[in-house]
């Protein structure tokens, strides 16, 4: 009995690491999603596309028509509040570092 105490204490041990990455790998792919929704879509802003998507997600900032009806629905899924407010600073750094990109095409 006390040979199968440490196989399963090790056990234990592999599952709780496995599923922190999972979580963490997780957190990371959601990460950024307001950058990629405004990248892939025309958007109507010019300079920091992903944090003003993920802005006007949260709070309905210049909704109009059925956009207005996609913040409600992310707000009663419970869990698209909480990606964007991950996301926000990922975003805000990728938009940073897009910043040169984007003036380019907004004022040459």
């Amino acid at each position: 009995m006390r040979r199968c105490a440490p196989r399963i204490g090790l056990l234990r041990n592999g599952i709780i690491k496995a599923l922190t990455a999972l979580v963490l790998l997780g957190t990371l792919a959601l990460s950024g999603c307001g950058t990629l929704i405004a990248r892939s879509q025309h958007s109507s802003y010019d300079l920091y596309k992903g944090t003003q998507e993920n802005v006007q997600l949260l709070t309905m900032r210049g909704a109009s028509g059925y956009d207005g009806y996609t913040t409600m629905f992310c707000w009663v899924s419970i869990v698209c509040p909480l990606v964007a407010v991950v996301s926000l600073p990922v975003d805000a750094a990728v938009d940073t570092l897009l910043l040169p990109y984007d003036a380019k095409g907004v004022y040459y």
